[in-house]
């Protein structure tokens, strides 16, 4: 998987960022991947990083995640599937739901004369660390 994420032009940089966003499993920002990347390659700018995630989203390579707080996330599966968000601390994790998009588009807004083009599904709650405290 690490191999698809690098791509053609495999330079030092972007070796470092994929390393870093593969060993994040925590759905990062594009901040989160920044911060742990200068920790091992301070030199590295915050628009090389951002950059670099950007292009892979754009090639397919990796998820970006448009989630209803301010920051957009990243997400190394890109297979269909959806999320739980913490409303307290921001966590994200991957849930996985068999649910049939389509008849749910369907149902939800087809009678409303919308063609449905995508479904974004989002669990929001509180988890089980927020929970507790």
């Amino acid at each position: 998987m690490k191999e698809d994420i690098k791509g053609k032009r495999n330079t030092l940089q972007k070796r470092i960022v994929t390393d870093v966003f593969c060993s994040m499993d925590n759905h990062p920002s594009a901040g989160m991947v920044y911060e742990a990347v200068s920790e091992k390659f301070p030199g590295i700018s915050k628009a090389t990083v951002y950059r670099l995630l950007a292009e892979a989203a754009e090639e397919g390579k990796i998820q970006r995640l448009k989630l209803s707080d301010a920051n957009d996330r990243y997400d190394i599966t890109t297979a269909k599937h959806y999320h739980v968000v913490c409303r307290m601390c921001g966590s994200v994790a991957d849930v996985d739901a068999d649910v049939d998009d389509a008849l749910m588009a369907s149902n939800a807004l087809g009678h409303q004369g919308f063609s449905v083009e995508q479904c974004h599904v989002e669990f929001i709650g509180v988890c089980e660390k927020c929970q507790n405290n």
